[in-house]
């Protein structure tokens, strides 16, 4: 899933798709929902709650 995964990210980039993907090595999968117990699931939250801010921002600031 992780090569998958990677490999869309770089399709959409070639698309002209602004994406951001960090691989968080030694993850089971899942992780994201474990932020209670993994630091890398409280990270990898905060990197998508960064990246929607960012987005939902800019939408509001362009009308």
């Amino acid at each position: 899933m992780r090569d998958e995964g990677e490999a869309y990210a770089e399709r959409l980039k070639e698309a002209g798709v602004s994406v951001e993907a960090k691989r968080y090595d030694g993850m089971i999968h899942g992780f994201f929902w474990m932020p209670g117990v993994l630091e890398q699931g409280r990270e990898s939250i905060e990197q998508a709650a960064n990246a929607l801010k960012r987005v939902f921002q800019g939408s509001v600031a362009s009308k």
